[in-house]
């Protein structure tokens, strides 16, 4: 593959990577918002990423039966499509959550922004640590990654405590923890991103 054309996967990647940030900032306006117009818009921008997933995946084939770095980042468009499901998972728990008017307590709503919030921080970071490069800013993404898993696993044991002592309701309590473990995917198929770019 010429340097050029590898620019040019990189940047589709990059690209990506932001349709899927974009996809989780509709989704935290539907949250906010309570109304699932904006998830409509997400689910068009997921359709898109499958389809551009596939033909990056086929131009990296192509250019992998050679070797080098289309070889080592072959998975990624895979990997980028997989973090889009996870906010999809996402998006299809809120729908339930808008359209049956659940209450989620308000730690379940706090806890939710800000698994958003850091969700959006890390999918913006890894995406410019891919266009960069640079080894120092993989490493601190990935470590990020753990974060964020880390964060979606604490929120979940709290919340289990919350819905022994009553303080939340058991059927909202699905959705929450279904939201929770998406977003601990989301943050495990960033970090196989960064991770074939940190090897190559």
């Amino acid at each position: 593959m010429s340097e050029q054309a590898l620019k040019d996967v990189k940047k589709d990647i990059y690209l990506l990577m932001h349709k899927v940030e974009e996809m989780l900032e509709l989704t935290e306006d539907a949250f906010t918002k309570n109304k699932s117009a904006a998830l409509d818009q997400a689910a068009e921008i997921a359709r898109e990423i499958k389809k551009r997933e596939d033909l990056l995946t086929e131009k990296l084939a192509k250019a992998a039966s050679a070797g080098g770095e289309a070889r080592d980042i072959l998975s990624v468009p895979s990997h980028i499509e997989k973090s889009a499901a996870s906010i999809e998972r996402i998006m299809d728990n809120m729908r339930v959550k808008i359209k049956e008017g659940m209450l989620f307590s308000d730690k379940a709503i706090q806890e939710t922004g800000k698994m958003i919030t850091k969700g959006k921080e890390v999918l913006k970071k890894s995406s410019e640590a891919l266009v960069t490069g640079s080894s120092q800013s993989l490493s601190t993404m990935k470590q990020e990654c753990d974060t964020m898993i880390k964060m979606s696993a604490d929120f979940a044991t709290a919340h289990e405590d919350r819905l022994v002592t009553g303080e939340c309701s058991p059927k909202a309590s699905s959705t929450y923890l279904c939201i929770l473990y998406a977003f601990e995917d989301l943050a495990s198929h960033t970090k196989d991103v960064l991770k074939k770019f940190a090897a190559k």
